[in-house]
C-alpha cells in the first residue's frame, strides 16, 4: 500500500512506508518497474513478496 493508499484508509501508522513497526507488504520484481519499458516489466519475475513482514515467495 502506498503512503497516500494508508492515508485515505487511515492506516498511516502502520503501513504506506518501509519503516521499523510498519507492516511489511511488498513486491521486488527482477526489473525496475520504473525505468523499464512497460512490456518489460508485464513479463518479469517476482524476485521476492512479503505479507506483514514475513516473506511469502523467494524465486
Amino acid at each position: 500500500m502506498t503512503s497516500q493508499a494508508a492515508l485515505a484508509a487511515n492506516e498511516e501508522h502502520v503501513a504506506g512506508r518501509i519503516a521499523p513497526g510498519y507492516r511489511a507488504d511488498l513486491t521486488a520484481f527482477s526489473v525496475d518497474p520504473v525505468t523499464a519499458p512497460a512490456d518489460e516489466v508485464a513479463g518479469a519475475p517476482i524476485r521476492l513478496t512479503m505479507v506483514d513482514g514475513t516473506v511469502t515467495y523467494q524465486g
